[in-house]
């Protein structure tokens, strides 16, 4: 819950942010996209092949659900946008007020499915679940930011946009407390773990790393991508030792 609250501050702080400091936005993105790269393929995948032996699971099923895991989140970011562009909308969220709290809503179901993920990771281990809160809050202050621009810029009013960017800092709230009223059987764990690692690749290389080059210059993308990364590499070797 502490690391869910942190995630809810990181939130609404990053909308402040985003209002005096965007142009620098880019850089956040890039090293969270590395962040969470890396905790995919260093932590969590980890995780996957040594429980999926023990509980006598095949590898290719969890393979399957991490490949499962991207391409959810890759619908939820485009299929509502192709949707409304296909019905006669101008195609871009730019003054479109609606496609711009649609935006703000899919960024709230992520937070939601983050806090998810801390519960879920603190259950099955202590080190995971401190680095998946570390990953999530990272990733969740580039969240803010891009919930109060997207509102603004789609020609919401700024008393509705802080209204989604609090929905969107509640949700990993709302996410983590779901996980108080249950305990996951290590089955289910396994396959909750493998869709979270294909969200976290989809997240860090699908969404945020192409937002980071649109802003950055690709020398300043590559750096912090890789600052991102050689981050939870130390840190995972640390928590585990």
């Amino acid at each position: 819950m502490l690391s869910a609250l942190l995630a809810f501050t990181a939130t609404l702080s990053a909308g402040l942010f985003a209002a005096k400091y965007k142009r620098n936005i880019g850089t956040v993105c890039a090293f969270t996209a590395g962040v969470l790269v890396a905790l995919a393929f260093f932590d969590i995948l980890p995780e996957i092949l040594t429980l999926a032996p023990e509980i006598q699971v095949p590898l290719e099923m969890p393979l399957f659900t991490i490949a499962a895991g991207a391409f959810f989140l890759y619908v939820l970011d485009n299929r509502l946008f192709h949707m409304i562009k296909g019905s006669g909308g101008t195609g871009t969220r730019n003054n479109n007020p609606t496609l711009g709290t649609i935006s703000a809503l899919e960024f709230s179901a992520h937070g939601f499915i983050e806090g998810l993920a801390i519960g879920l990771s603190f259950q099955f281990e202590w080190s995971l679940g401190l680095v998946v809160a570390v990953a999530v809050i990272s990733h969740d202050f580039c969240d803010g930011v891009s919930t109060l621009t997207l509102m603004l810029n789609s020609g919401n009013t700024m008393k509705f946009s802080m209204k989604m960017l609090f929905l969107d800092a509640v949700a990993p709230i709302l996410g983590a407390v779901a996980t108080l009223f249950f305990v996951i059987p290590d089955y289910f764990i396994l396959f909750a773990l493998s869709f979270l690692a294909g969200s976290f690749v989809y997240m860090g290389a699908g969404s945020l790393l192409p937002e980071a080059h649109r802003k950055n210059r690709p020398v300043v993308t590559l750096v912090f991508f890789l600052a991102g990364v050689t981050a939870i590499f130390v840190l995972s070797g640390m928590i585990s030792a």
